[in-house]
């Protein structure tokens, strides 16, 4: 009985330090990508809920279906629209940041491969910490808002 116990804690052991830290109190809701034809950049918009009691710094993503992830901003003056990249985003405790059309966004670059609106694609977020956040991402088609 008591092996079996010690392999049981070993396992549950071994499973927990082979897992991906996970970003303590974040959620991610609304998540979708805009489908854009051809091979273009994608963008992708969410929001990103701190409902830790600590202030949670988010520092990137990446996705496999993509080349390269990066955040930027859209900041329009004077009527001209023009992207910024973003570097980090804090969000404080119990409250959310929009990732949404005409500001705060993911660009996706270089696809592997075509999307399809109605495919769904994974995206991990990545903290100051260390740690990450998996979401779903719905792809939308262009005129989704």
């Amino acid at each position: 009985m008591f092996k079996r116990i010690c392999r049981i804690a070993l396992f549950a052991a071994a499973a927990a330090f082979c897992l991906p830290a996970l970003a303590g109190g974040a959620t991610v809701s609304e998540a979708w990508l805009r489908y854009v034809p051809g091979g273009a950049p994608s963008a992708g918009y969410f929001t990103l809920t701190n409902e830790g009691d600590r202030p949670l710094t988010l520092v990137g993503a990446e996705c496999g279906d993509f080349g390269r992830v990066m955040m930027h901003r859209t900041i329009e003056r004077g009527g001209i629209s023009t992207m910024r990249p973003v570097h980090e985003m804090t969000v404080a405790p119990g409250k959310s940041v929009s990732f949404a059309p005409g500001g705060y966004h993911l660009m996706l670059m270089r696809p592997k491969h075509p999307l399809r609106p109605g495919g769904r694609l994974p995206v991990k977020l990545r903290f100051s910490d260390g740690s990450t956040l998996s979401a779903e991402f719905l792809v939308k088609s262009p005129g989704a808002r």
